[in-house]
């Protein structure tokens, strides 16, 4: 239990401004749908920022690969080329160019055959084959380039240039000739045509975005695109590959894959536009910026409609104001004539009947505010937390992890935050009504004492129920709540000793107690930790504490219930929590049930039917089953889900099961689809109902139909455990006859 060091944590100014917040609903709506708006903003930006990095990675993985099949293709072309050159040159060199006349008649041959080969002696002069002129830069002087000196590693090394040989462009491939001292004589030239290239280099570069060619380490080019200017191009040993992420080709940004080849000074290059590579991402940028304005606007526009609907409960509570105020000056007439306080009295009655009949309508219209507002506040959190889950999945990056983790805690603050304040707005709004009924309290501490087990072993804590068998009359999911607030509470503030449930039979009522050996409450704070966010022993606010709202709630629920409500403390030894319930029998023993093991929940590759209409949710439910193995096919309505599974042609296979919200446009229910596709397909589909409306209603129709229903927001475990359990009851492929699992959840 709290200390009693916390007890002016309820006169702090962070408590005041959250008491005016819940005090204000106008506050309280305002908060909550910002909230919603930054947390769907703040997901946006970080899939994004993580889709922009994904596909310039794509790119550059992209653009490596085809530079590297570019390259083998057009080393086949040079192959033959090359080993013409290095079987005749090697012949010649170190005997001298005159050692062409004594090739053999295969060589000869295969000189003839290519046609394409020239020897030019040091002097300059052509002594075999046709004219051959050099490309720029080297037209200047490009036999003194040739022969220029070279390292000694380079001088038996293949050299690349591009040109002409007899008029048609080429790339020349030349090798040195060395005479027996040693001394350079000559070169030998192999030309390749660049029209033997053509369909290659046309197969591609079919994208204008994207550059293909042929170049030399320093940039020149041999074969390619002619706008595709690249430089000087970066080192790279024989049959190394490399991706340049930042690189000009023709003025514009590119990706640049590498790939140089290993007989040769040549590089197969390909150049990408960053521009081209970006430009889906820039139309997901902007889709997506469009949903989460349709978001925001949506929040706009529900807190409009909340804001209209308190103005109109003001505006009724001034009328009856004013009815009053006519009621008293009525009253203070009365004593003069009797015939005009009747009439005046009259008068005030049939005002002040108006003014409650508009009262009451002000009650109903901020009924069905707030229950549409608990459905829809709960739409956003749900694909918060599915698309959170995929996120935390595909994460890597610990600093990216660990950011996602962060907004993760926010997320589960935000619902913890949202159910408790929908809870409390619904309770004070008259909106829940008891359902009583003979409950046996045995029944209830072991609800109890099954729930909170695990946390009171995780600090230490003994927690024990004491047996009772009495029968009470109540609502048993109301005082389930409400005592569980009071053991949750218990045990949250005690640090060593034990939680202990008991009951004590006085007369007609039982008196349930909650024991704790906490530190205890002080005697001027026993009537403060009943209000609303008030919290003592937690001056910093910290949330893992709670919100201050737990007795608060428990407080409300007694008056609902009728239940007589009760605490006492002593500091520095423990506190009592007591709450009497009217006791209408005993309870009858019964014969123990065997109840047989769960079969284990099924996993592996089923199709599942999703129908959903807000396209956020429906991505979101999509990415997770598939991301589990599941096949998935998806419809927005009823109608459209039927029309699947309409005549023979291209009809969809039979779904294992069917996943489905709950309201959907259109003439059918999600209950109501479901059943539908049972009956087109001849045999029952299992289904799972998804919803953000708590209304009793919506269990009675999830049950009628055999349907199981799980309130959003839900988390991806409890989801997967539903699917699972699911699909476990009915082999794969196999109709279950006739078989229908009724199932009740509580009201979230």
């Amino acid at each position: 239990m709290p200390s009693p060091e916390g007890a002016a944590d309820s006169r702090s100014p962070t408590s005041k401004l959250l008491r005016g917040i819940a005090s204000s609903p106008r506050a309280l709506l305002t908060v909550l749908c910002t909230t919603l708006a930054l947390l769907g903003t703040a997901s946006w930006a970080a899939v994004t920022v993580l889709d922009y990095r994904d596909t310039l990675e794509r790119a550059e993985e992209h653009a490596r690969r085809t530079a590297v099949l570019f390259d083998s293709h057009a080393r086949g072309v040079l192959e033959s080329s090359v080993n013409l050159l290095e079987r005749v040159a090697g012949r010649m060199d170190g005997r001298g160019i005159g050692a062409w006349a004594e090739r053999s008649l295969t060589e000869a041959m295969a000189v003839e055959r290519f046609g394409r080969m020239t020897l030019i002696a040091a002097d300059g002069s052509v002594r075999f084959g046709p004219s051959v002129a050099f490309a720029e830069p080297e037209t200047a002087d490009g036999l003194s380039l040739l022969l220029r000196p070279l390292p000694p590693d380079d001088e038996h090394a293949i050299q690349a240039a591009a040109g002409h040989m007899a008029g048609q462009p080429s790339i020349l491939l030349v090798r040195r000739i060395h005479g027996v001292t040693g001394a350079l004589e000559g070169a030998l030239l192999v030309a390749v045509p660049v029209s033997a290239l053509t369909s290659l280099l046309n197969a591609f570069a079919d994208d204008p975005q994207r550059h293909v060619g042929l170049y030399r380490p320093d940039g020149v080019r041999l074969a390619g695109d002619a706008a595709g200017s690249l430089g000087i191009l970066p080192r790279l040993e024989p049959g190394a590959e490399q991706v340049e992420a930042e690189w000009t080709v023709g003025g514009e940004r590119s990706i640049l894959g590498l790939k140089r080849m290993t007989r040769l000074p040549v590089l197969s290059a390909v150049a990408i536009s960053q521009s081209a590579v970006l430009a889906p991402w820039y139309t997901r940028m902007e889709r997506g910026l469009v949903v989460v304005a349709a978001g925001i606007a949506a929040l706009a526009a529900l807190s409009l409609l909340g804001m209209a609907s308190l103005r109109r409960e003001a505006a009724a509570r001034d009328a009856l104001t004013n009815a009053n105020a006519q009621l008293e000056l009525a009253n203070a007439q009365l004593e003069q004539r009797v015939e005009e306080r009747t009439a005046a009295l009259s008068s005030a009655n049939l005002k002040l009947s108006r003014a409650l009949e508009e009262k009451e309508r002000a009650n109903q219209a901020k009924g069905r505010f707030l229950s549409a507002a608990n459905h829809d506040l709960r739409q956003p959190f749900q694909a918060l937390r599915l698309f959170h889950h995929i996120l935390m999945e595909r994460l890597a990056d610990p600093r990216d992890r660990g950011i996602a983790e962060k907004m993760g805690e926010a997320l589960d603050a935000g619902e913890k935050l949202l159910h408790a304040l929908l809870e409390v707005a619904t309770l004070d709004a008259g909106v829940v009504r008891p359902q009583l009924a003979d409950v046996p309290v045995s029944a209830v501490l072991e609800d109890l004492v099954n729930e909170f087990r695990g946390m009171a072993e995780e600090k230490g804590l003994e927690l024990r129920a004491m047996p009772a068998r009495m029968v009470i009359r109540t609502d048993r999911t109301l005082l389930t709540r409400m005592l569980g607030d009071l053991v949750r509470n218990a045990i949250r503030f005690t640090e060593a000793g034990r939680v202990t449930i008991g009951c004590r039979h006085r007369g007609r009522w039982l008196r349930i107690e909650v024991w704790d050996t906490g530190a205890g409450i002080p005697p001027e704070q026993l009537d403060n930790i009943f209000e609303d966010f008030v919290q003592l022993g937690n001056p910093e606010r910290d949330r893992r504490q709670g919100l201050g709202l737990g007795l608060a709630k428990v407080r409300r629920k007694a008056a609902l219930l009728g239940h007589a409500l009760e605490v006492r403390s002593l500091p520095g030894r423990g506190s009592v929590f007591a709450v009497n319930v009217p006791v209408v029998g005993t309870e009858r023993l019964q014969a123990p049930v065997t109840v047989q093991d769960a079969a284990p929940a099924e996993t592996g590759d089923r199709l599942i039917l999703v129908v959903e209409d807000d396209p956020v949710q429906r991505d979101a439910v999509r990415l997770l089953l598939e991301s589990w193995g599941h096949r998935v096919i998806d419809a927005v309505d009823g109608e459209s889900a039927l029309a699947l599974f309409a005549g023979s042609a291209g009809q969809a296979p039979d779904p294992d099961m069917v996943v489905s919200d709950f309201r959907l446009p259109g003439r059918y229910t999600g209950v109501q689809t479901v059943t539908k596709i049972g009956e087109r397909l001849g045999r029952a589909v299992p289904g799972l109902i998804l919803t953000g409306d708590t209304a009793p209603e919506r269990i009675r129709d999830a049950v009628a139909t055999g349907c199981r229903l799980l309130h959003k927001p839900v988390t991806p475990d409890d989801l997967r455990d539903a699917i699972a359990a699911i699909l476990s009851e009915r082999p794969a492929g196999r109709p279950a006859d006739g078989e229908q699992r009724l199932e009740d959840q509580s009201v979230a």
